[in-house]
């Protein structure tokens, strides 16, 4: 497939009279990246996997339009603003980024250059946005006029998907679309989610800690325990992380929210059978993998 073949922004178009859905829009999720410093980056990602696919072998552009310093959010916690924390864009500064992504998409569509929004990511004083483009030429001329039309100094870097889906997919997809990152870069602090009672959820915050997981809190509002750890994230390698945590998960009560995952937390509802892919050995018992391992 060629990047014709989508939508530029993949939003949800409906009739403003009848509120009919004319196109239905690519599914998004939200991720949690931590940096070397320890500061987050929160990602958003169009999960349209054969978008995705076509981007494999085509330029992907990172553009970093620069926000103004009343645009930005500083920290009140003196101590994390020591520490080197991040800063986040503003209400004001987040809408006018937003402004920027939608005209820099309605100047591609009147265009018809060839290139598609994929994600953005927020932290550290700006929201910067990732394209794949057949035609680097074009997507960078119209980024650029669009960019001083709406006075925002730009900076854009020329990347493959390969080098950026550490930080844009979920680790499940790089499997999934073969992608070989670096060696340096499959070793990721991975943020893991789930939901269930208290009760549930403490027993699976024990038993994740003496798996090496540590605790980064609990969301008492929605019920949903936060941990992390340093994982592999290759292709062959994050299956596994995936066949410990959701039967772990499950046999406490609990439901990984699949965050990491394509198809995200509905495969994981306590009510629905496990899907094959994210079961245990049960030739070894429910617990056999686990004890297995750590015999290892």
């Amino acid at each position: 497939m060629t990047l014709s073949d989508f939508d530029v922004l993949g939003e949800e178009i409906t009739d403003e009279e009848t509120e009919e859905i004319v196109r239905k829009g690519d599914p998004r999720r939200s991720l949690v990246r931590y940096q070397p410093s320890g500061s987050e980056l929160f990602v958003s990602i169009r999960l349209n996997l054969p978008l995705l696919r076509a981007a494999v072998s085509l330029p992907v552009l990172l553009l970093k339009p620069s926000s103004r310093d009343d645009e930005v959010l500083k920290p009140n916690n003196p101590a994390l603003e020591a520490a080197g924390g991040w800063d986040l864009l503003a209400p004001e500064g987040s809408r006018r980024n937003w402004g920027l992504l939608e005209r820099i998409c309605q100047d591609l569509t009147r265009s018809s250059v060839p290139a598609c929004y994929l994600a953005e990511q927020h932290g550290a004083n700006r929201r910067d946005f990732y394209f794949v483009t057949e035609d680097v030429a074009g997507l960078e001329r119209i980024a650029r006029a669009a960019a001083e039309a709406l006075s925002f100094p730009l900076a854009i870097e020329r990347r493959r998907l390969a080098d950026v889906a550490p930080t844009i997919l979920p680790a499940e997809a790089i499997g999934e679309l073969g992608l070989e990152i670096s060696n340096d870069a499959r070793l990721r602090a991975t943020r893991f989610e789930f939901w269930g009672a208290e009760t549930s959820l403490a027993k699976l915050r024990a038993e994740l800690e003496r798996r090496g997981y540590r605790y980064l809190e609990l969301n008492r509002s929605v019920m949903e325990l936060r941990m992390i750890n340093a994982v592999p994230i290759d292709g062959p390698s994050f299956p596994a992380v995936l066949k410990e945590i959701a039967p772990l998960a499950r046999s406490l009560g609990c439901s990984y929210r699949g965050t990491e995952t394509i198809e995200g937390s509905d495969q994981f509802a306590l009510n629905r059978t496990l899907p094959d892919r994210y079961a245990t050995d049960t030739s070894r018992g429910a617990f056999g993998w686990f004890l297995g391992k750590k015999r290892r």
